[in-house]
């Protein structure tokens, strides 16, 4: 109804969200939390006329880190009025969280498979050497929150009202 799609749609968008219900609880009763707990989380979004770009550590061990919160409080801060900024803001945590986590899940598998086949140090996985190779590419070795004061910039984030023209100019170069 808020696309103003027709009805023919209704069964195709209820068997991919079936789809995606059905693969996620594949992964129920797993350590979903295999691997690194703070993991890099990037925004780089377009929400009407609301363009976002961030970078931010997460701790996926904090439950109660809430991306709806996290989304609200961000708007608040950043002086954004958009009412839709925000849910795009938590789905896209969510999403990324949800990739890591499957991610995290797939290493643990391929390490139970390696373990049953031999004994002796496990060597670690493609993937999560990837996670890990990524994070200290994007924030350094250092496990303080707090950064110096010439890489400020590179974690501020970026909020910028565009104009009609520059949507779609934007819209026609994707």
């Amino acid at each position: 109804k808020d696309l103003k799609l027709p009805p023919t749609f209704i069964a195709q968008i209820y068997q991919s969200i079936q789809s995606q219900l059905n693969e996620f609880k594949s992964y129920e009763g797993q350590d979903m939390h295999t691997g690194e707990k703070i993991v890099p989380i990037k925004l780089d979004l377009r929400v009407n006329h609301t363009l976002i770009k961030d970078q931010f550590l997460w701790d996926m061990n904090n439950f109660e880190s809430d991306p709806e919160e996290f989304a609200r409080i961000f708007c608040e801060d950043m002086g954004i009025k958009d009412p839709e900024v925000g849910p795009a803001i938590a789905f896209a945590i969510r999403e990324q969280l949800c990739e890591i986590a499957i991610q995290g899940v797939a290493s643990a598998r391929e390490t139970k498979i390696h373990k049953k086949g031999r004994r002796g140090a496990e060597p670690l996985s493609k993937s999560s050497v990837g996670a890990s190779e990524t994070t200290l590419k994007l924030f350094g070795t250092r496990s303080s929150g707090i950064r110096k004061r010439r890489e400020w910039d590179l974690y501020e984030p970026v909020v910028d009202i565009l104009s009609k023209e520059e949507v779609e100019a934007l819209e026609a170069r994707e």
